[in-house]
């Protein structure tokens, strides 16, 4: 079976609305709905898993070619405990080893660090929609 894509998944590879994701793809065959029917009281509630075969069909069909997509990276999602600074420490030193940075490369962690401070007043959907400059020093 194909890899199970969340609604915001798909909105990020296709560059729509959320509520465009799920109007398109809440009635093709192979999207499973895990949300509530709707009641006279409570509206529907919808939370789609769309496979990854049925995202590359769609595409196909308005490309006229057939495509492949590759699955957004997920951020690590955790709660807050006891350890998550240290966790988190490890994790930049571990993207900077992968990524090349040395020891001596103190403004690329500072940088880093005022960027992520930044992205805490922006909401987390909107991340993608940022872009930074350097700075002339």
């Amino acid at each position: 079976m194909s890899e199970l894509l969340t609604v915001k998944d798909v909105a990020i590879i296709l560059k729509v609305a959320e509520d465009t994701v799920v109007r398109r793809f809440s009635k093709v065959k192979g999207v499973i709905d895990l949300g509530t029917g709707e009641t006279r009281h409570k509206r529907r509630y919808r939370v789609l898993r769309i496979p990854k075969s049925v995202v590359e069909a769609h595409l196909a069909k308005l490309g006229g070619a057939t495509v492949t997509i590759e699955i957004p990276e997920r951020a690590e999602r955790r709660r807050k405990s006891p350890g998550w600074e240290d966790r988190a420490i490890r994790n930049l030193a571990k993207a900077g080893l992968q990524n090349g940075v040395t020891l001596e490369d103190k403004a690329t962690y500072r940088r880093i660090a005022e960027r992520a401070r930044l992205l805490t007043s922006v909401p987390e959907n909107r991340w993608g929609e940022i872009e930074w400059f350097e700075e002339e020093e």
